[in-house]
């Protein structure tokens, strides 16, 4: 009787830890922030600065103290051209929007991890793919596609980012570098990402 009794305490141990040691999925919820530069390396250096949002949705799996996750993002940028020579005609800017798709690829560790926080630090490689855009000058608009605009399809971009996890809360600070060029023309343009971004886990 005795070693049934120690025999079923071993089988449920062996149980409890089977299960805590099984990969975690977390699906999330999110929406943020970002600045989008492009740097024109011509002679003469210049640069663009595109201002926006994201939101998206994604899932990660843990497992001990790496992590791996996918996101889903649309992202909407946004840029307010001046026009100097405003006094001859009834204008005095362009903005231009440039919609796209992101799928970030994630993996990472997490230094620390606590039943009500976790912090994260990871790499890896997002995809950008340019949809459509729209122009508008004064109260006129027009839609465009990528290559009108000279913009290269798709993007690639290398990722350093790192995550917060304050109970169900769910916050982000993200860099992306771009690897290939922006630009369908011969002008080198390199590409830099902020994002910031908060949302919910499920």
């Amino acid at each position: 009787m005795r070693t049934r009794n120690y025999l079923i305490l071993a089988f449920l141990l062996c149980s409890i830890i089977t299960v805590a040691q099984r990969p975690k999925l977390d699906l999330k919820a999110y929406a943020g922030y970002h600045a989008h530069i492009f740097v024109y390396k011509e002679i003469q250096k210049s640069k663009d600065v595109l201002h926006g949002w994201q939101a998206g949705f994604g899932f990660r799996v843990s497992y001990r103290r790496v992590f791996g996750e996918v996101d889903f993002n649309f992202v909407r940028s946004r840029i307010i051209v001046p026009i100097e020579d405003s006094l001859m005609i009834d204008f005095d800017k362009v903005e231009v929007k440039i919609n796209a798709f992101e799928f970030p690829i994630k993996i990472g560790f997490i230094p620390i991890k606590t039943g009500f926080f976790k912090w994260y630090l990871y790499t890896g490689l997002a995809l950008r793919v340019n949809t459509k855009g729209k122009f508008a000058v004064g109260d006129n608009e027009e839609k465009f596609k990528p290559k009108e605009l000279g913009l290269s399809n798709p993007n690639f971009d290398f990722l350093l980012g790192t995550q917060a996890d304050i109970g169900w809360l769910y916050l982000e600070i993200v860099y992306g570098l771009g690897i290939n060029n922006s630009l369908r023309e011969n002008i080198r343009t390199n590409s830099h990402e902020i994002q910031f971004n908060a949302g919910i886990w499920f």
